[in-house]
Protein backbone atom coordinates (compact mmCIF):
# COMPACT_ATOMS: atom_id res chain seq x y z
CA UNK A 1 0.00 0.00 0.00
CA UNK A 2 1.53 3.45 -1.09
CA UNK A 3 -0.67 6.53 0.40
CA UNK A 4 0.64 9.49 -1.19
CA UNK A 5 -0.06 13.82 -0.65
CA UNK A 6 0.39 15.77 -2.99
CA UNK A 7 0.74 19.40 -3.04
CA UNK A 8 1.91 22.27 -5.41
CA UNK A 9 4.76 24.26 -4.51
CA UNK A 10 2.78 27.55 -3.62
CA UNK A 11 3.04 26.61 -0.24
CA UNK A 12 3.80 28.19 3.41
CA UNK A 13 6.77 26.42 4.83
CA UNK A 14 7.72 26.32 8.44
CA UNK A 15 11.49 27.99 7.88
CA UNK A 16 14.71 26.25 9.25
CA UNK A 17 16.74 29.32 9.23
CA UNK A 18 19.17 27.91 12.12
CA UNK A 19 20.52 23.90 12.21
CA UNK A 20 18.18 22.85 14.75
CA UNK A 21 19.74 19.42 15.60
CA UNK A 22 22.31 16.85 14.35
CA UNK A 23 21.95 13.52 15.67
CA UNK A 24 25.86 12.60 14.73
CA UNK A 25 27.23 15.42 13.53
CA UNK A 26 29.61 16.42 11.37
CA UNK A 27 26.87 14.99 9.14
CA UNK A 28 28.94 13.06 6.69
CA UNK A 29 27.26 12.73 2.90
CA UNK A 30 23.69 11.49 3.97
CA UNK A 31 20.83 12.42 2.17
CA UNK A 32 19.02 15.53 2.54
CA UNK A 33 16.20 18.32 1.31
CA UNK A 34 16.68 21.50 1.01
CA UNK A 35 13.96 24.28 -0.23
CA UNK A 36 13.26 28.08 -0.14
CA UNK A 37 10.62 29.91 -0.03
CA UNK A 38 9.66 30.33 -3.97
CA UNK A 39 9.23 26.62 -3.90
CA UNK A 40 12.33 25.55 -5.17
CA UNK A 41 14.14 22.05 -4.03
CA UNK A 42 17.50 20.74 -4.19
CA UNK A 43 18.51 17.16 -2.98
CA UNK A 44 21.72 15.88 -2.47
CA UNK A 45 24.45 13.97 0.15
CA UNK A 46 25.20 16.55 2.54
CA UNK A 47 28.23 17.21 4.43
CA UNK A 48 27.70 19.47 7.56
CA UNK A 49 30.43 20.50 9.35
CA UNK A 50 30.72 22.81 12.57
CA UNK A 51 33.71 24.58 14.31
CA UNK A 52 34.26 26.73 17.16
CA UNK A 53 36.80 29.46 16.66
CA UNK A 54 38.11 31.38 19.19
CA UNK A 55 40.04 34.72 19.15
CA UNK A 56 43.44 33.76 19.00
CA UNK A 57 42.06 31.21 15.29
CA UNK A 58 42.17 27.96 17.40
CA UNK A 59 39.61 25.76 15.51
CA UNK A 60 37.92 22.83 17.36
CA UNK A 61 35.68 20.59 15.75
CA UNK A 62 31.76 20.42 17.33
CA UNK A 63 30.69 16.72 16.78
CA UNK A 64 27.60 17.02 18.26
CA UNK A 65 24.14 19.67 17.65
CA UNK A 66 21.43 19.64 20.21
CA UNK A 67 21.79 15.54 20.19
CA UNK A 68 21.31 12.91 22.48
CA UNK A 69 24.07 10.48 21.24
CA UNK A 70 27.07 10.51 23.19
CA UNK A 71 30.68 10.42 22.62
CA UNK A 72 33.65 11.83 23.41
CA UNK A 73 34.32 15.60 22.17
CA UNK A 74 32.40 18.99 21.83
CA UNK A 75 28.91 19.04 21.71
CA UNK A 76 26.55 22.37 21.73
CA UNK A 77 23.21 22.82 23.04
CA UNK A 78 20.83 25.52 22.08
CA UNK A 79 17.45 26.44 23.28
CA UNK A 80 16.26 24.63 20.24
CA UNK A 81 16.86 21.57 23.05
CA UNK A 82 15.20 23.01 25.66
CA UNK A 83 15.25 25.81 28.52
CA UNK A 84 17.67 24.11 30.09
CA UNK A 85 20.05 20.80 29.41
CA UNK A 86 20.97 18.10 31.86
CA UNK A 87 24.72 16.06 31.45
CA UNK A 88 24.45 13.09 29.82
CA UNK A 89 27.79 11.48 31.00
CA UNK A 90 29.61 12.24 34.41
CA UNK A 91 32.25 15.02 34.74
CA UNK A 92 31.51 17.51 31.77
CA UNK A 93 32.47 20.75 31.48
CA UNK A 94 29.99 23.51 30.65
CA UNK A 95 30.70 26.29 28.93
CA UNK A 96 28.23 28.98 28.94
CA UNK A 97 27.72 31.48 25.48
CA UNK A 98 26.17 34.34 25.35
CA UNK A 99 26.73 37.16 22.63
CA UNK A 100 30.04 35.13 21.25
CA UNK A 101 31.18 35.28 24.66
CA UNK A 102 32.16 32.50 27.14
CA UNK A 103 30.79 33.73 30.28
CA UNK A 104 31.33 30.80 32.99
CA UNK A 105 32.44 27.63 33.34
CA UNK A 106 30.74 24.58 35.13
CA UNK A 107 31.54 21.38 36.19
CA UNK A 108 28.70 18.86 35.01
CA UNK A 109 29.25 17.02 37.86
CA UNK A 110 26.60 13.09 37.51
CA UNK A 111 25.02 12.09 35.01
CA UNK A 112 21.54 13.50 35.43
CA UNK A 113 21.54 15.17 38.31
CA UNK A 114 22.32 18.83 37.73
CA UNK A 115 20.16 20.85 35.02
CA UNK A 116 21.40 23.82 33.25
CA UNK A 117 20.06 26.83 32.24
CA UNK A 118 20.30 27.34 27.99
CA UNK A 119 20.78 31.29 26.97
CA UNK A 120 18.24 32.48 25.01
CA UNK A 121 20.77 34.56 22.83
CA UNK A 122 23.83 31.57 23.22
CA UNK A 123 24.12 28.02 23.54
CA UNK A 124 25.85 25.35 25.96
CA UNK A 125 29.66 24.03 25.35
CA UNK A 126 29.72 20.61 27.06
CA UNK A 127 33.08 18.99 26.89
CA UNK A 128 33.04 15.47 27.06
CA UNK A 129 36.04 12.86 27.94
CA UNK A 130 39.28 14.09 26.30
CA UNK A 131 37.50 17.06 24.81
CA UNK A 132 37.96 18.82 28.88
CA UNK A 133 40.99 18.90 28.17
CA UNK A 134 39.68 22.14 25.86
CA UNK A 135 38.60 23.88 28.89
CA UNK A 136 42.13 25.34 29.15
CA UNK A 137 42.13 26.96 25.83
CA UNK A 138 37.99 28.25 26.71
CA UNK A 139 38.44 30.26 29.77
CA UNK A 140 35.60 32.86 30.99
CA UNK A 141 35.75 36.02 28.45
CA UNK A 142 36.69 34.29 26.16
CA UNK A 143 35.26 35.45 22.63
CA UNK A 144 34.19 32.62 20.44
CA UNK A 145 32.28 31.96 17.15
CA UNK A 146 30.40 29.32 14.91
CA UNK A 147 31.67 28.30 11.67
CA UNK A 148 29.08 26.31 9.72
CA UNK A 149 29.86 25.06 6.12
CA UNK A 150 28.12 22.22 3.91
CA UNK A 151 28.97 20.25 0.96
CA UNK A 152 27.84 20.24 -1.70
CA UNK A 153 28.25 24.16 -1.60
CA UNK A 154 24.45 24.17 -3.34
CA UNK A 155 22.86 23.67 -0.21
CA UNK A 156 24.16 26.62 1.15
CA UNK A 157 21.99 28.66 -0.82
CA UNK A 158 18.97 27.40 0.75
CA UNK A 159 17.45 28.47 3.76
CA UNK A 160 16.12 25.19 5.06
CA UNK A 161 17.46 21.63 5.37
CA UNK A 162 16.44 18.46 6.82
CA UNK A 163 18.60 15.53 6.94
CA UNK A 164 17.37 12.15 6.21
CA UNK A 165 18.44 9.64 4.11
CA UNK A 166 19.84 7.52 2.50
CA UNK A 167 18.94 9.33 -1.16
CA UNK A 168 16.95 7.28 -3.25
CA UNK A 169 16.87 8.65 -6.59
CA UNK A 170 18.32 11.43 -8.14
CA UNK A 171 17.24 13.11 -11.54
CA UNK A 172 15.06 10.54 -12.57
CA UNK A 173 17.92 7.84 -12.06
CA UNK A 174 18.09 5.20 -8.74
CA UNK A 175 21.04 6.18 -7.16
CA UNK A 176 21.26 3.99 -3.62
CA UNK A 177 24.34 4.18 -1.85
CA UNK A 178 23.23 2.73 1.65
CA UNK A 179 26.66 1.98 2.74
CA UNK A 180 28.34 4.80 1.31
CA UNK A 181 25.89 7.12 3.67
CA UNK A 182 26.97 4.82 7.09
CA UNK A 183 23.58 3.10 7.48
CA UNK A 184 23.78 -0.93 8.81
CA UNK A 185 23.86 -3.67 6.86
CA UNK A 186 21.00 -4.74 9.02
CA UNK A 187 18.96 -0.98 8.16
CA UNK A 188 19.39 -2.02 4.57
CA UNK A 189 17.98 -5.27 4.42
CA UNK A 190 15.15 -4.88 6.75
CA UNK A 191 12.27 -4.66 4.53
CA UNK A 192 9.56 -1.98 7.26
CA UNK A 193 7.26 0.21 6.90
CA UNK A 194 9.08 3.20 4.98
CA UNK A 195 8.24 6.66 4.21
CA UNK A 196 9.55 9.18 1.88
CA UNK A 197 9.29 12.47 0.11
CA UNK A 198 10.11 13.24 -3.75
CA UNK A 199 9.43 15.80 -6.58
CA UNK A 200 8.03 15.19 -9.91
CA UNK A 201 8.98 16.28 -13.54
CA UNK A 202 6.06 18.48 -12.64
CA UNK A 203 7.27 20.34 -9.74
CA UNK A 204 4.61 18.75 -7.39
CA UNK A 205 6.00 17.77 -3.91
CA UNK A 206 4.72 13.74 -2.56
CA UNK A 207 5.62 12.84 0.68
CA UNK A 208 4.75 9.10 0.62
CA UNK A 209 4.03 6.06 3.67
CA UNK A 210 4.39 2.55 1.82
CA UNK A 211 3.11 -0.31 4.17
CA UNK A 212 3.24 -3.60 4.63
CA UNK A 213 2.68 -6.21 1.32
CA UNK A 214 -0.06 -8.49 0.88
CA UNK A 215 1.53 -11.70 3.32
CA UNK A 216 4.33 -9.83 4.07
CA UNK A 217 6.43 -7.17 5.22
CA UNK A 218 7.07 -3.04 3.84
CA UNK A 219 10.06 -2.78 1.40
CA UNK A 220 13.85 -2.72 1.61
CA UNK A 221 15.64 -0.06 0.76
CA UNK A 222 16.23 -1.00 -3.02
CA UNK A 223 12.43 -1.70 -3.47
CA UNK A 224 11.87 1.47 -1.81
CA UNK A 225 13.71 3.34 -4.21
CA UNK A 226 12.15 1.37 -7.28
CA UNK A 227 8.73 2.47 -6.07
CA UNK A 228 10.12 6.08 -5.69
CA UNK A 229 11.02 5.96 -9.37
CA UNK A 230 7.93 4.09 -10.99
CA UNK A 231 5.65 6.74 -9.38
CA UNK A 232 7.26 9.59 -11.34
CA UNK A 233 9.87 10.64 -8.75
CA UNK A 234 12.69 13.48 -10.21
CA UNK A 235 14.18 13.33 -7.36
CA UNK A 236 14.10 11.36 -3.65
CA UNK A 237 14.56 10.60 -0.09
CA UNK A 238 13.97 8.14 2.08
CA UNK A 239 12.66 9.60 5.61
CA UNK A 240 11.80 7.82 8.64
CA UNK A 241 10.21 4.23 8.88
CA UNK A 242 8.19 1.93 10.81
CA UNK A 243 6.08 2.69 13.12
CA UNK A 244 6.94 6.24 13.18
CA UNK A 245 5.45 6.33 9.39
CA UNK A 246 2.41 8.20 9.72
CA UNK A 247 0.51 10.24 6.97
CA UNK A 248 -1.85 12.59 8.07
CA UNK A 249 -4.44 15.16 5.87
CA UNK A 250 -6.77 17.71 7.26
CA UNK A 251 -5.68 16.37 11.12
CA UNK A 252 -6.87 12.98 10.05
CA UNK A 253 -4.72 9.71 9.82
CA UNK A 254 -4.95 8.14 6.57
CA UNK A 255 -2.69 4.91 6.58
CA UNK A 256 -3.05 3.79 10.26
CA UNK A 257 -4.70 3.09 13.02
CA UNK A 258 -4.52 5.67 15.85
CA UNK A 259 -3.87 2.77 17.96
CA UNK A 260 -0.10 1.60 16.41
CA UNK A 261 1.13 5.47 15.26
CA UNK A 262 4.36 6.15 17.29
CA UNK A 263 4.21 9.33 19.05
CA UNK A 264 7.41 11.38 16.76
CA UNK A 265 9.43 14.26 18.17
CA UNK A 266 9.57 15.94 14.35
CA UNK A 267 7.50 15.38 11.00
CA UNK A 268 6.97 17.32 7.79
CA UNK A 269 3.79 19.45 7.26
CA UNK A 270 2.09 21.28 4.19
CA UNK A 271 0.11 23.83 4.83
CA UNK A 272 -1.53 26.13 2.15
CA UNK A 273 -1.63 29.78 2.00
CA UNK A 274 -4.73 31.36 2.35
CA UNK A 275 -6.17 33.41 -0.57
Amino acid sequence: MVAILTAITDCHWVRFVRIISGYQAPILNRGAIAWNNSGQFYFGRLTLEETLITANDQRLPILFLNSGYVQSGIARYTSAWGSTYTPLTDNEIILVVEKDQIINQLPGGKVGETPIPIPQDGYLLTLRANATTAASQLPIGSAVSISSTTTPADFSRYPHIIGAGPLLVQNRQIVLDAKGEKFSNAFIAEKAIRSGICTTATGTLMITATHNRVGGYGPNLAEHAQLMQQMGCVDALNLDGGSSTSLYLGGQLLDRSPSTAARVHNGIGIFLKPR
